[in-house]
């Protein structure tokens, strides 16, 4: 938080210069000529970076692996030479005013930064670029209509806000090619000027309407592809003349995924990575799971690594039935949110209700037998499944938590042997 706050500190800097520099150069030439405190300003903050970017120090990951330690951050000549530009200052050293617009050089290392918080730290990255791009073409307007202000000169019959204004009135008209008229080039620098700010305005309109749709289209790209995917249910499921009832519970589903995940799925956003990143990122994704499984809080780091990449995350609607009584057992579940029920083959029992941290599914893993009771979802449930393969793999490298889960197996096979003894 305090980086990105000087980082933001930086950035206003270097944008209230982009902005102060060019308009004084032809509205107020003089007063480059001495440091004003504005120009200390400058100076004292963008020294102040160099500082601050030089002994600044890259983290790693210590959540995911304690032992890595921080490095120092790698500082390009280029960037040191830009930096040390654009904090000198010039005015001090009666060097000519022109050699103030070193100080813009600046927004190039803001540019940098924001690429950084747009590859990465963002939400909306498409909302972050729509932003983006207005705010290069309103500078681009003001630094253009500064740059007509210093072929034309001021007009001494108005002041310096209203020639301003009419120097920006100029720039938009020209752009858009929409002139009409009233302010018109009157040398031949002018003409030059004029002649190249409109084809510059003939080919940015095309692009500025383009990508502009194309920015608002994909403003929010999560919900758009969500969108998509159940418009595409919804298509098949009419042509294929589902039930109505069982329409909406398609329906629900996607409307609960999108809640909870926007609409993303985990494993296939993973599936890319090298194994490294992938385990770190399936302990990050599984860490509550892994927390509130009493199961899993003893047991060692490289048990919870070999878990976390098994897992698979599954949901259920309220009323669904996750297990059902006589089926044969493939997977086990570990309970993220929700609850469930444990209730008997004829539906009539409920033995038991299980909530977040606890699992169920491993007695017909362990003792490779049916399932003997149904369970099925109170309400929404995130679960995580486990499959038979996986396990067996995984307890064999683990004695003691496979002795853990089987007596926990055989706790259940034996008051679910009390149960059926009571009932007959």
């Amino acid at each position: 938080m305090l980086q990105w706050g000087w980082e933001l500190v930086v950035g206003v800097t270097a944008i209230v210069a982009a902005i102060d520099i060019p308009v004084r150069l032809v509205l107020d030439y003089e007063s480059l000529t001495r440091v004003t405190p504005l120009d200390w300003a400058f100076t004292i903050v963008f020294t102040a970076d160099i500082l601050v970017y030089r002994f600044k120090t890259r983290p790693r990951d210590t959540q995911s692996s304690p032992a890595r330690l921080a490095r120092p951050h790698r500082y390009p000549w280029y960037w040191f030479a830009i930096d040390l530009a654009a904090a000198v200052p010039f005015a001090a050293f009666a060097a000519p005013p022109l050699l103030q617009l070193f100080r813009l050089l600046k927004l190039g290392r803001v540019g940098q930064r924001i690429h950084r918080w747009h590859r990465g730290e963002l939400e909306n990255p498409n909302l972050v670029r729509l932003l983006l791009f207005l705010f290069w073409m309103t500078l681009s307007l003001h630094w253009i209509a500064c740059g007509w202000l210093a072929l034309r000169g001021i007009y001494h019959g108005y002041d310096k806000t209203t020639n301003y204004l009419r120097a920006l009135y100029w720039c938009v008209q020209t752009l858009s090619t929409l002139g009409y008229g009233d302010i018109t080039p009157g040398t031949d620098p002018e003409l030059i000027y004029t002649i190249f700010t409109t084809l510059l305005g003939v080919g940015v309109f095309g692009y500025v309407i383009g990508s502009m749709a194309s920015l608002l289209a994909n403003i929010d790209p999560a919900r758009v592809r969500h969108q998509e995917a159940v418009e595409r249910v919804k298509a098949f499921m009419k042509y294929r003349q589902i039930p109505f009832g069982l329409q909406a519970r398609v329906l629900d589903y996607y409307e609960y995924l999108w809640e909870k995940r926007l609409g993303y799925d985990e494993l296939l956003a993973i599936s890319t990575l090298p194994p490294s990143l992938k385990t770190e990122v399936s302990l990050f994704l599984n860490r509550d799971i892994i927390q509130k499984v009493p199961l899993f809080r003893t047991a060692s780091e490289e048990f919870i690594r070999a878990i976390a990449l098994e897992m698979q995350p599954v949901i259920f609607l309220p009323g669904d039935y996750i297990i059902r009584a006589g089926d044969s057992g493939e997977e086990m579940y570990f309970i993220s949110k929700g609850e469930v029920e444990v209730v008997s083959a004829d539906e009539k029992v409920v033995y038991a209700t299980l909530a977040p941290g606890q699992f169920f599914g491993e007695m017909a893993l362990i003792l490779d037998q049916p399932r003997t009771a149904s369970v099925r979802a109170v309400d929404y449930c995130d679960l995580y499944l486990l499959r038979k393969s996986s396990l067996e793999r995984i307890l064999l490298r683990y004695p003691a938590i496979a002795a853990t889960i089987t007596d926990i197996a055989k706790q259940r096979q034996e008051e679910n042997i009390r149960r059926s003894q009571k009932k007959d």
